[in-house]
């Protein structure tokens, strides 16, 4: 399994032969600094991080920006956003069932509407597009009103649809907005040139890699793969480096935090556990990039390499280079509102594509820990673990964590309810796990199938991340605790 014979292909072009150059700020085309796209820049970047960042005092608590939009919008409109989200749940269900139809050559459906429509964006494995159409159907009874009791039961469809999807089709769709102004008007390019110092070093990947981290971290991790794929096909990636940033950093974005927080009711200390989680991030891919399986993966390249050059100079320098990717790339991108237009629209089509998923995936997690006790057994190796680094309510915080591995929301959702450091050092390890059996570990083995990445690669990883997780994370939230930020 981690062999590196495991990755090798005779048609790819073996690393040893890419060298790259040096350069300096003087080698660097520097823009003209004209005040339109300068002006672009330091509104966008500035509104997407007061939205995300920013702490403000609402009912009481201090909280975010991002948190308090979403409640006004729930408590004025509750009936509205339920049928809102059903019909992102029916959209995503029917938009899957036409491309799955087209891909599998059940129908032919011309060119233009597979381009029209962006079919190609929903297609997946047969087993997601059963969860997507099983969706609608669960979500007309919770919808109506009508059905079994363990369907309508608050302890069921209550905590997934009441008090997950809900917030979902409102947090992600209204946060893409402002993590697109920061996407595409500059802010990834200026927070990711800022970083390239440090990504070789530590993480042994080129500064260009820290462009991908962050539009995961800003975006999602589809915009993560998507923007990795691009940089590999063109040979600026190697076998490994594509594994490494996929499974290391490639987590859960801000605005997919900010949803799980919301549901979890810690949007008030939102600020710490961004910062927590970045470093529970870094931390465990300190380690891993240096052991198998990602130490094993081979150095091959899918095109010609493109080997990144390396820039020296002193930090001046560096912020200089960072400040003019961000005005070059505000002044090509679109207006600020054509910008977050485009973020509110590739934020509902990733919330249809979740959302029956979740719905299905999660009352089925839901029914089994109310009526059996399989989740109990599966998270009981864990509870003596997580009482020994002084996690309360042990029990639901391993049952959590064994669920994140399958969906991030449904682990947190069985963190409602128990204490504060518990809420939020769940939020933490699930998180950055990276590694959802729902969502992005298909979306990797599909993507990426001439590395290969493979499911049982997938699973050891996962295991090794959690186990890593628990301890950083542990230490992290206590001392978090310890100098009085939680």
């Amino acid at each position: 399994m981690f062999g590196s014979t495991a990755w090798e292909n005779d048609e790819h072009a073996s690393g040893d032969s890419a060298e790259a150059g040096t350069k300096t700020i003087k080698d660097v085309s520097l823009v003209k600094k004209r005040p339109k796209p300068v002006l672009k820049f330091v509104l966008a970047f500035g509104i997407g991080s007061f939205f995300f960042l920013f702490p403000v005092q609402w009912n009481g608590q201090t909280t975010i920006p991002l948190d308090v939009v979403v409640s006004i919008i729930l408590e004025t409109f509750p009936t509205l956003i339920e049928y809102f989200t059903f019909g992102l749940i029916l959209a995503g269900s029917v938009l899957t069932t036409v491309s799955m139809v087209d891909y599998h050559g059940i129908v032919s459906i011309g060119e233009g509407t597979v381009d029209r429509f962006e079919l190609d964006y929903w297609q997946t494995s047969n087993i997601f597009w059963a969860f997507r159409i099983l969706g609608v159907f669960l979500a007309i009874p919770i919808l109506v009103g009508s059905g079994p009791e363990w369907l309508l039961s608050e302890k069921t469809s209550g905590i997934v649809w009441g008090g997950l999807l809900l917030t979902i089709a409102l947090v992600i769709p209204i946060g893409a907005v402002f993590v697109n102004l920061l996407a595409e008007l500059g802010g990834l390019q200026f927070v990711g040139t800022l970083s390239q110092p440090v990504m070789k070093p530590v993480f042994n990947l080129p500064g260009r890699a820290a462009l991908d981290s962050a539009a995961s971290w800003l975006g999602s991790f589809s915009i993560g793969y998507y923007l990795t794929r691009n940089v590999f096909d063109r040979g600026g990636y190697n076998k490994q480096e594509v594994f490494v940033i996929c499974t290391c950093f490639a987590t859960a974005n801000l605005g997919t935090i900010g949803a799980i927080a919301a549901v979890l009711e810690i949007l008030h200390v939102f600020p710490i556990v961004v910062l927590l989680y970045l470093l529970s991030v870094i931390f465990t891919a300190i380690i891993l990039v240096r052991v198998p399986p990602l130490s094993t993966v081979p150095d091959e390249f899918v095109a010609e390499p493109d080997p990144e050059p390396e820039f020296n100079g002193p930090v001046v320098d560096y912020v200089r280079f960072a400040f003019n990717e961000a005005v070059r790339t505000a002044e090509e991108g679109a207006s600020i509102p054509r910008s977050a237009i485009e973020g509110l629209i590739d934020g509902l089509k990733l919330t249809g594509m979740m959302l029956g998923t979740i719905l299905t995936v999660g009352m089925t997690a839901v029914v089994l820990n109310e009526y059996t006790s399989v989740f109990e057994v599966l998270a009981t190796p864990l509870v003596p673990v997580l009482s020994a680094f002084g996690i309360p309510d042990p029990q639901m915080a391993a049952t959590s964590l064994i669920l994140g591995g399958a969906e991030m929301f449904i682990g947190a959702t069985f963190a409602v309810g128990t204490a504060l450091i518990t809420r939020v050092y769940v939020v933490i390890v699930v998180s950055a796990q990276a590694i959802f059996f729902a969502a992005s570990a298909p979306m990797m083995v599909d993507m990426f199938d001439d590395i290969p990445i493979r499911f049982r690669d997938l699973f050891v990883l996962f295991v090794m991340r959690t186990a890593l997780l628990i301890p950083i994370a542990a230490a992290l939230v206590h001392a978090a605790v310890f100098v009085g930020l939680i």
